[in-house]
């Protein structure tokens, strides 16, 4: 199920979460940009979906805010909406839709920061509005069996964010993603196999002058329907940073990133009162990580279209 940058039952992605970067992370969450059906149009005018999303991650140094940070842990977790509208609306030959996907976020760190000769212990917490992304446009074509999209995510840095704090729930940065998705879906064997690769081009954090790298990330999943209601699936990432982080805030300089993870997942359909309700759940262990954080990501989720 996809739903424009985070999953769905049709379509759906996200922002939020992992990379090299400043302080080891940034607005690409593993597992978000769809995990059954990822370039399927939507089938309804309106489609809703909300994610309960944790991960719990360490690094062994990252830089945030001109600090060094060693040993930080990371407890994130985030309940994000997003909703899609797809009007009768056909572009390039493509069905057109836009969406809003808006994040609450509650995140813990435990950190020791050290820069030249001074260091400090810190445990912080924060709770709040997260950075919101805009859709302003996802495009969807369709030809027998095989289903490709065009979506365009624009992460703004509407969080609390301050620069004397070691964990908040903003970037405080802008994030342009550009993905590509395709989907090979055979109702006779209930076979699906999908792959999104997108890019992401990062602004300038102006409070640190530290700007995070380009990254290049793939979403690849392989998953079966058992029956028309209830389908399992495997599911994996791979996160490349292709340029260097910059600016006078990057004392660690180029850092760039790289990641992979693997993990399963299952989708349940339930028909609540004429209206089918998509419940999702996945594990995302990561097995490599460079200069980024490195943990394991959790999803619940559920999905309905209108």
């Amino acid at each position: 199920m996809n739903m424009v940058k985070t999953p769905v039952l049709a379509v759906l992605l996200s922002a939020g979460g992992a990379s090299a970067a400043e302080g080891g992370y940034s607005n690409y969450i593993p597992g978000s940009y769809g995990d059954f059906g990822m370039a399927l149009a939507p089938t309804e005018t309106w489609t809703l979906r909300n994610d309960i999303y944790y991960y719990g991650a360490d690094v062994d140094k990252a830089l945030y805010g001109g600090r060094l940070e060693v040993g930080a842990d990371l407890d994130f977790l985030m309940n994000f909406t997003t909703l899609l509208y797809k009007p009768e609306v056909k572009v390039w030959g493509a069905q057109y839709a836009w969406g809003i996907f808006v994040p609450l976020v509650n995140a813990e760190i435990e950190a020791t920061f050290a820069l030249e000769d001074f260091g400090r212990k810190a445990s912080e917490s924060d709770t709040g509005l997260g950075d919101i992304a805009l859709i302003p446009v996802a495009l969807y074509w369709q030809q027998n069996n095989f289903h490709w999209s065009f979506s365009q995510f624009i992460v703004t840095p509407t969080g609390d964010y301050d620069v004397d704090n070691a964990i908040n729930t903003s970037l405080n940065y802008w994030s342009i993603d550009t993905n590509f998705a395709l989907t090979y879906l055979n109702p006779a064997n209930g076979r699906d196999l999908s792959f999104n690769l997108g890019h992401i081009y990062n602004t300038e954090n102006d409070d640190t002058d530290y700007q995070t790298g380009q990254e290049l990330h793939l979403d690849v999943v392989l998953n079966q329907f058992l029956s028309e209601s209830f389908a399992v699936g495997l599911q994996g990432f791979y996160l490349k940073q292709i340029t260097g982080d910059d600016g006078d805030g990057a004392l660690l300089g180029d850092f760039k990133a790289e990641a992979a993870g693997v993990g399963p997942a299952v989708m349940w359909n339930w028909e609540l009162e004429r209206q089918t309700v998509t419940f999702i759940a996945k594990w995302l262990h990561e097995f490599h990580a460079d200069n980024r954080l490195e943990g394991d990501h959790f999803y619940l989720s559920f999905a309905l279209d209108w």
